[in-house]
């Protein structure tokens, strides 16, 4: 197989693991942040574990894959692998583009940054009497110097982002653009648990456990 015919192949509406970005990132910027995140209630209604920035870095990488295919069509294995770039982290971040044009330089460091805990994090909730808790990536690196950064979808964690039947939860990434707390990405995604219905009751303390 060419490498034009694995590309086209490998595209289902958002960039995938290794395939170019250097000629759609100027054009995602002047659209702004595109796609949206899916994944299954029993996740977004977890707690996430999650800084700011791995959050945003956990955002864009769940933005790269359709909910709607099995991880078998990314990957042979099973194991998915992502590509989520600093320019995407600027954007998501809304970061302001210096008079130079490049990407502001706390963008490297905020995916650098993100990468380096990522593999400790763990999202947790209750499932009856268990307390359950899993990794969000069994993998995450930075590639210095090329401004991107590797993410691999722990196994685990894919059955809450593929083949998703009725209870799962989407909203546009655009939403998440220029947050600035965990307390508000966090917010944002437990409301969005409950947008068809517009109401959301939370304590305190679940609030901060998220």
């Amino acid at each position: 197989m060419d490498k034009d015919m694995d590309t086209r192949a490998s595209l289902h509406g958002q960039p995938l693991a290794f395939l170019p970005h250097h000629q759609e990132e100027a054009e995602q910027a002047a659209r702004g942040i595109g796609g949206s995140l899916t994944m299954s209630r029993a996740l977004a209604e977890s707690a996430h574990g999650l800084t700011l920035n791995e959050a945003r870095v956990m955002m864009l990488a769940m933005r790269c894959v359709d909910p709607r295919l099995t991880p078998f069509k990314y990957a042979r294995n099973g194991y998915v692998k992502v590509r989520v770039t600093a320019a995407e982290f600027a954007q998501l971040a809304d970061m302001k583009v210096p008079a130079d044009g490049y990407t502001p330089r706390a963008a490297y460091e905020g995916l650098k940054a993100a990468c380096e805990k990522l593999y400790e994090r763990t999202a947790s909730w209750t499932d009856g009497k268990r307390k359950v808790h899993m990794r969000w990536v069994w993998k995450a690196t930075y590639h210095e110097g090329e401004a991107w950064a590797e993410v691999c979808f722990a196994p685990d964690m894919t059955q809450h982002i593929f083949m998703l039947g009725e209870k799962f939860v989407r909203y546009r990434l655009e939403l998440a653009r220029g947050l600035r707390s965990v307390y508000s990405t966090n917010l944002l995604r437990l409301l969005m648990t409950q947008k068809d219905t517009g109401l959301k009751t939370l304590t305190l303390e679940d609030f901060r456990a998220s």
